[in-house]
């Protein structure tokens, strides 16, 4: 089976770079067209229907998330293309979607063929969820907006501008929203943890709690220092963090 690839990078050299080493590091892959802005791969990928496209995140004229948008019901799967930056990395393995970083490291480039390969190859492509899994970002900074949690049988995008707080829980994490009460994802807290780093309105009270300062309705001074939430929810500020919180709920 031949893998039908698109190549979108507004620089010459990154795009002859990888159509090279994709064609080098499998035989599989067919290289069918290259564009430098997202109105040319929109019209490209339109008329060829690809099955993959490699897609850089940052070009001028429009940004890869908006050429994806673009799409009703994506049909091909996509390799980003990224520079180092840590929060996108991250982003990027949270919600399980391939990437290659600039400079290309050639072995991780192989294994991402093949992961692909084998996934188009067994008709397990994750195009279909490809929208939903946009549906989390902020596409003008692309930081995680919302989060996904299963629940019964379906998925629901939290608002992360709706959560109370979000809690350990013996390897699970529980939410607690200001709409639908409370969710409980089978992640691990520490997986969510660099999304609320990026968001100012929550604040880490303990190893395991983050809170939403836009819904702290008190806190007490003395010891222990315990801070209550709107939806009457209590969380106790562990000694270490209470100079640095309390300083900051005062601002």
């Amino acid at each position: 089976m031949t893998i039908k690839t698109i190549i979108i990078d507004d620089e010459y050299l990154n795009r002859d770079l990888i159509s090279k080493l994709v064609c080098n590091l499998n035989e599989n892959f067919e290289i069918i067209a290259t564009a430098e802005n997202i109105d040319d791969a929109f019209s490209l990928i339109t008329k060829h229907q690809p099955d993959l496209i490699f897609l850089d995140i940052k070009m001028p004229g429009g940004n890869g998330f908006e050429l994806l948008k673009r799409f009703d019901k994506p049909k091909f799967e996509v390799v980003f293309i990224t520079g180092f930056d840590e929060y996108a990395l991250q982003a990027f393995d949270f919600n399980a979607l391939d990437y290659v970083l600039k400079p290309i490291d050639t072995v991780k480039l192989a294994n991402t063929l093949d992961r692909v390969y084998d996934r188009i190859n067994s008709k397990l492509s994750l195009a279909s969820q490809l929208k939903d899994i946009l549906n989390v970002y902020d596409g003008d900074n692309y930081i995680i907006s919302k989060i996904p949690i299963h629940h019964r049988d379906r998925v629901e995008l939290i608002d992360v501008n709706d959560i109370f707080s979000i809690e350990a829980d013996k390897g699970y994490t529980i939410f607690n929203t200001t709409n639908d009460g409370e969710f409980i994802s089978a992640r691990q807290f520490s997986s969510f943890e660099f999304i609320f780093e990026k968001h100012r309105n929550f604040v880490k009270v303990n190893r395991g709690v983050y809170l939403n300062t836009n819904f702290i309705k008190n806190y007490s001074k003395g010891e222990p220092c315990i801070i209550t939430l709107r939806n009457s929810q209590s969380f106790e500020v562990s000694r270490r963090k209470k100079t640095e919180i309390l300083s900051l709920l005062e601002r």
